[in-house]
């Protein structure tokens, strides 16, 4: 099989194997984000209109997008973005390496955006980014070493600026595409090693490319909540999320980090940069533009996933760009006839059979996860649809203090902002907005789903929330072991009950709730 298609193959298989995950049931934060994105366009004090996330518009743009692609358009958003993950591999790679390192690049690119040791199938800020980030170092390389017109050049510069600032306007520590075009345009020219003209054209389009997205979300935010708002949910709220995970037991993040370790050797990351830390650690001494652009790259990777904080299994997404684009040149055969020296060979192969080991893997485990995945219905996907069954188009819900996909599906909307723990712990840890929310006499949400325990986090020590529940509404079901409330006065039909996720059972007669 040829290169160019080889590279096909592996992008028709990514998107093969994630459509075996298309489901309407979304994880926590795929339903959150999707929830935010049905109205935030909407009028309201914030910056996505009556909901506040921490995360910058660009996401909200995709999952808008995604939603328009049907009832499975998230997942299907994911696949999209997994094979163009592959395919800006492939090209990018093939800009320095050739055909073979192309073909090496792509698979490797192919066993982890689709590995589900990574939860890469389901649609997040990493997998959405990471493709813009390995586009961003793509361009950059064929502009300088592939290009050979002024215009593709300045072309490939500003497609390079854009995605790149796109990938951080996306999920805001994903600035690698940028460091590696940065490193990469300056090691080139400082000590001459590439054409001036070149590289200043590369240098303009760069600049002139980021201006784009970064000028239309500046826009953007000053006919909304404006800048700072903007700047806060992107930077400024994380120092302050930091300040309170910090003040509460770092045993479940350190424990999640332990579990982060073993999945990244599963999945393959841990073998292939074990691999080549030990087989390529003497080209770190050469003096390429090449090396030192991966290096700062790799490393701004590597302290975005350390300083995650929560290490969750989705942070490996961000070192797929590099280590791609690494192990495609390391595996890649020489394009010359001249003999390879006995070293160069071993580590090569040694290369190839951990990228194919993880090839192998991810296509074993894929389809066998995706069995399990199909064969279990969440509480929160059933709580969600008992919901959506019981509501009327104008009722609103909230459900404190997490699982904002069970809002998603029930495709109500919310009249509490923070509807993910974080949030909560940070900007509201008395509780006092979501117990003005709860007893407003206007505005009142029509459901409560009480989810976690009263005290979680240490949150509502002095029970608000609990008084503020008995006082305004009343308990009328539990479904999936999760207490569901409705605002007294209101009357609406129960369907019947789920079964099989737990206790489930009306608290009050249909007759008193229709």
């Amino acid at each position: 099989m040829d290169a160019r298609r080889s590279v096909q193959v592996a992008c028709l298989l990514t998107f093969g194997l994630h459509l075996l995950f298309l489901s309407r049931e979304l994880t926590s934060d795929e339903g959150g984000f999707a929830m935010v994105a049905r109205g935030w366009r909407a009028t309201g004090p914030y910056l996505y209109g009556a909901q506040w996330v921490d995360r910058p518009p660009g996401l909200l743009v995709v999952f808008e997008a995604a939603q328009a692609l049907g009832p499975f358009g998230v997942r299907l958003m994911a696949g999209i973005c997994a094979t163009a993950l592959v395919a800006a591999a492939a090209w990018a790679a093939g800009a320095i390496g050739g055909s073979r390192a192309a073909t090496w690049s792509a698979w490797t690119a192919f066993a982890l955006a689709t590995s589900p040791f990574l939860g890469a199938y389901q649609l997040n800020g990493e997998l959405i980014a990471a493709p813009l980030v390995m586009l961003t170092s793509a361009a950059a390389l064929h502009a300088l070493y592939r290009s050979s017109r002024p215009t593709r050049t300045l072309l490939l510069g500003l497609v390079s600026g854009a995605a790149g600032a796109s990938a951080v306007l996306v999920k805001q520590n994903f600035v690698d595409g940028l460091v590696f075009a940065g490193i990469f345009l300056l090691s080139s020219v400082i000590p001459r090693r590439g054409p001036l003209q070149r590289a200043l054209l590369l240098a303009t389009g760069l600049v002139a490319g980021a201006a784009i997205p970064v000028g239309a979300a500046a826009w953007w935010a000053t006919s909304r909540a404006g800048i700072r708002a903007l700047v806060y949910a992107m930077y400024g709220f994380r120092s302050d999320a930091g300040d309170v995970i910090a003040m509460h037991s770092l045993a479940a993040p350190e424990a999640r980090l332990g579990t982060l370790v073993e999945l990244a050797f599963a999945s393959g990351i841990g073998l292939l940069v074990t691999q080549l830390a030990l087989s390529q650690w003497r080209a770190l001494f050469h003096p390429s533009p090449v090396v030192w652009a991966v290096t700062g790259a790799a490393a701004v990777e590597l302290v975005g996933v350390l300083l995650g904080g929560n290490y969750w299994p989705h942070y490996l997404i961000a070192l797929i760009p590099m280590l791609a684009l690494v192990t495609g040149l390391a595996a890649g055969r020489p394009l010359s006839g001249h003999p390879v020296p006995a070293r160069v060979r071993r580590a090569r192969h040694g290369t190839q059979l951990v990228a194919l080991l993880a090839v192998l893997t991810t296509m074993v485990a894929a389809p066998a996860d995706a069995v399990a995945v199909h064969s279990y219905r969440s509480h929160s996907y059933q709580v969600g649809r008992w919901l959506a069954s019981s509501a009327k188009g104008t009722d609103t819900v909230v459900v404190p203090f997490t699982h904002p996909n069970v809002i998603d599906e029930s495709g109500l909307s919310s009249p509490y902002p923070y509807s993910w723990s974080l949030p909560v712990r940070t900007l509201d840890p008395g509780l006092n907005l979501l117990t003005h929310t709860l007893t407003r006499l206007h505005g009142a949400p029509t459901w409560v789903v009480r989810w976690d325990a009263p005290h979680t986090w240490g949150l509502d020590p002095q029970d608000h929330v609990s008084h503020a529940l008995q006082t305004r509404y009343r308990e009328v079901a539990v479904v999936c072991g999760h207490p569901v409330w409705l605002l007294r006065g209101v009357h609406r039909s129960l369907p019947v009950l789920p079964e099989g996720c737990g206790p489930s059972y009306s608290v009050s007669s249909p007759a008193s709730s229709s």
